[in-house]
């Protein structure tokens, strides 16, 4: 049976949105910016080496749908990469939050991602070999935190 293991915190800061692609043939989108942020476990400590960005696209179901690409440097200066898809629950605790630049819990709304990392760096070649996946929650203005799971 699979079994999930924490990895690692990611915080971030984004910075946006651009706006929306109303009109689109393939949907609309918004567009943040990855302006700041960090992974942080026992087996990694790393820092967004320059911004990423997230083609969000909001649905009319009360979900929206990251899609989101960012590049990190570690502390002894590896490049990983870092793409990751999921779902965001936009409930009443969600909106309240964004508004007020409140923070919300883990289990107030639906946010989950796949993460999917890439990387050359032999210290880091685990990141490659397992799927991991996080749940995330806001945390301030324009600030995102995501627990992230390996699964085993």
């Amino acid at each position: 049976m699979a079994g999930l293991e924490f990895e690692m915190t990611y915080r971030l800061r984004v910075r946006g949105p651009m706006p929306t692609t109303h009109g689109s043939p393939v949907g609309a989108r918004s567009y943040w910016e990855m302006s700041e942020g960090t992974l942080e476990g026992t087996r990694i400590k790393a820092r967004i080496a320059m911004p990423g960005g997230d083609w969000y696209r909001p649905g009319s179901d009360g979900f929206g749908r990251p899609d989101v690409r960012v590049q990190f440097i570690t502390d002894d200066d590896a490049v990983i990469l870092l793409h990751y898809t999921g779902l965001v629950q936009m409930n009443d605790a969600f909106t309240k939050a964004v508004e007020t630049a409140g923070t919300t819990r883990f289990e107030d709304h639906y946010m989950r991602m796949a993460m999917r990392f890439d990387t050359g760096a032999p210290k880091y070649a685990w990141l490659n070999q397992h799927l991991f996946v996080a749940e995330g929650r806001l945390t301030g203005k324009d600030q995102i935190e995501y627990r992230i799971y390996r699964v085993t």
